[in-house]
């Protein structure tokens, strides 16, 4: 009897973002989908692309190129498709170029954080993929800067005066 070769090594869903590369451990998709129709919350931080209706759940919808702060030009064929992931609060889902597959990657984990960018808090590593690196991100802490950034967009007082003056010019 032939004995199957199981490879345990852990999957990571390996994506692309204009010219950068990323994987998120499969443990936290749900699934990729094509983009779906959102709904855009007025006022909103670029984060925050809006709410889709999938799957019978209401998703909050984000960019990643916003989540990276990296302003580059936007192809027609870019932010096509999202990875919906698991979180703590629900289903959230990241706007992405194109899902690459499920992959098991070698991932050198970083001990690099600069305290002034959070952006470096999210990546836990990098790997290689078909001559590419990959930045590879913890899920959780994705939706938690996401999280901070949003409630910080909320927060800020300028913004909130400049909402208060357009409410009261439209009344």
């Amino acid at each position: 009897m032939k004995k199957l070769d199981v490879d345990n090594s852990e999957r990571f869903c390996v994506f692309q973002s204009g010219e950068h590369w990323f994987g998120v451990s499969s443990l936290f998709i749900r699934s990729v989908v094509l983009r779906p129709t959102t709904i855009r919350a007025p006022f909103s931080d670029p984060i925050l692309k809006g709410i889709c209706h999938l799957q019978n759940e209401f998703v909050p919808v984000l960019s990643l190129r916003a989540l990276m702060n990296v302003e580059y030009e936007s192809a027609p064929d870019s932010e096509k498709q999202m990875i919906v992931m698991i979180g703590s609060q629900g289903p959230w889902g990241l706007l992405i170029d194109r899902a690459v597959g499920l992959v098991p990657l070698e991932t050198s984990i970083s001990t690099f954080s600069d305290g002034d960018d959070h952006w470096s808090k999210v990546v836990i590593g990098s790997a290689s993929y078909s001559s590419h690196v990959v930045q590879v991100l913890d899920a959780a802490a994705v939706n938690q800067y996401a999280s901070t950034l949003l409630n910080s967009f909320l927060l800020d007082p300028v913004r909130n005066d400049h909402i208060s003056t357009i409410h009261a010019s439209a009344c």
